[in-house]
């Protein structure tokens, strides 16, 4: 289970990074870290394919 704010990849193998807004049931809100991105914005991720990373 991802809690509230960790950081995270959305595949394994994922590039960008994403931090958790918010959990509902199987779906996680998340939102990209670098708020300069076009297209910044949240939107929901699956729980299950999240990929946690250690904080900086």
């Amino acid at each position: 289970m991802v809690s509230k704010r960790p950081r995270v990849l959305l595949v394994a193998g994922g590039v960008s990074v994403f931090e958790v807004v918010s959990v509902e049931g199987d779906y996680a809100i998340v939102e990209s870290i670098d708020k300069d991105a076009p297209g910044c914005y949240q939107f929901p991720a699956p729980v299950a394919t999240l990929v946690p990373i250690d904080p900086e």
